[in-house]
């Protein structure tokens, strides 16, 4: 009984530690097909489900007790109603057709999952983690275990049937805090990341995310022939601001660019500084028909922003702009054309886009 009780903790623990090292490597980019990811994480917990219904307790000789609803109140957890759905279909299916076959055990079974489904639904909230609601949900779901083994037991409760009791609440709690900690690592790994991928000053993406991320574009555009621009954007006589008015003038005038930079472009085009007053945005799905008509109007954002420094001096200032789409330009050569495109620019007066 007590080996029992060991392997299906270690399968509970296992199964949530490597689960959240797949979950954090493949789901964190895949917002696009939120159902589908609901729907494949509730059928993988279903399965664990049906694994612990296999590594079942034995309560006396011919009745046994699991901890299947610890999957169900996991996966309502992580994927609400809908990933809860999936792990319920498939446990019931498993529990009604290929435990012994159809039966009233097996149907107060199934019942059994459905309630705790209702539970679930009730106290836990989706990425939601509240000590109070999981541990009222711990003691519904070991009540309603009982009564449901009333029945079978007739009555009776055996020292094997308190074991259990005792073992699924506590294996509940540590399931908790497990999850608990599991959840903070991530974000605090996030965090670091996204730290790390940060220009300091403007908190734009730096220069090494930015190569990074032009890397994986080129390996991209070989299997997705999609158009892109980039932009590369110099501020106009930068050096004259901070030779005026100093260094924090300029870094104040860095951080109000990059703001207006942020309101310029969408959610999904991608915004760096390359270094000191340069910055580069690859616009995606926007081709050399379409880029201009972006550009131009980040030029106008930025001629029509006041530029506010420290000691409350306002400057109107002006960028230059250097632009390269793909697929007329070769996806190695963005960079370099578009930079060549901003001397242009430069050379023809400022203030001004110019594009290859």
């Amino acid at each position: 009984m007590i080996e029992k009780l060991i392997n299906n903790f270690t399968l509970l623990t296992s199964f949530l530690f490597f689960g959240n090292m797949i979950r954090s490597r493949y789901v964190k980019d895949a917002r696009t097909n939120l159902i589908g990811i609901r729907m494949i994480e509730g059928g993988i917990l279903g399965i664990f489900g049906v694994v612990l219904i296999h590594f079942s307790f034995p309560v006396t000789e011919y009745v046994r007790a699991d901890a299947r609803q610890l999957a169900l109140l996991v996966s309502v957890y992580l994927g609400g109603w809908l990933s809860g759905v999936c792990t319920l279909v498939v446990m019931s299916v498993y529990r009604l057709f290929f435990v012994h076959g159809f039966n009233g055990t097996s149907v107060i079974a199934a019942v059994n999952i459905f309630i705790t489904f209702g539970i679930a639904i009730s106290l836990i909230s989706k990425g939601k983690l509240k000590f109070k609601r999981w541990a009222a949900a711990l003691l519904s779901t070991d009540v309603l275990t009982l009564v449901s083994l009333f029945v079978p037991l007739k009555g009776k409760a055996p020292v094997e049937l308190v074991y259990f009791v005792i073992f699924y609440l506590i294996s509940g709690l540590l399931l908790y805090f497990m999850i608990r900690y599991l959840k903070l690592t991530h974000v605090m790994m996030q965090r670091m990341k996204e730290a790390a991928a940060r220009d300091h000053l403007t908190g734009l993406y730096n220069t090494r995310s930015l190569e990074a991320y032009f890397e994986h574009r080129l390996e991209s555009s070989e299997n997705v022939n999609l158009p892109y621009s980039m932009l590369v954007i110099d501020i106009d006589h930068f050096k004259e601001v901070n030779d005026t008015y100093g260094h924090a003038a300029g870094d104040a005038v860095l951080v109000q660019l990059a703001e207006v930079l942020n309101d310029s472009f969408r959610t999904g085009d991608y915004i760096a500084r390359k270094g000191g007053e340069e910055f580069v945005v690859i616009v995606e799905r926007c081709g050399k028909d379409k880029i201009g008509h972006v550009a131009e109007n980040m030029r106008k954002n930025v001629q029509n922003t006041p530029f506010i420094l420290p000691d409350g001096t306002r400057l109107a200032l002006t960028v230059s702009v250097g632009a390269a789409s793909y697929p007329q330009t070769a996806c190695g050569e963005l960079f370099e054309q578009a930079d060549r495109m901003l001397y242009k620019a430069k050379n023809q007066g400022r203030n001004q886009v110019c594009i290859s």
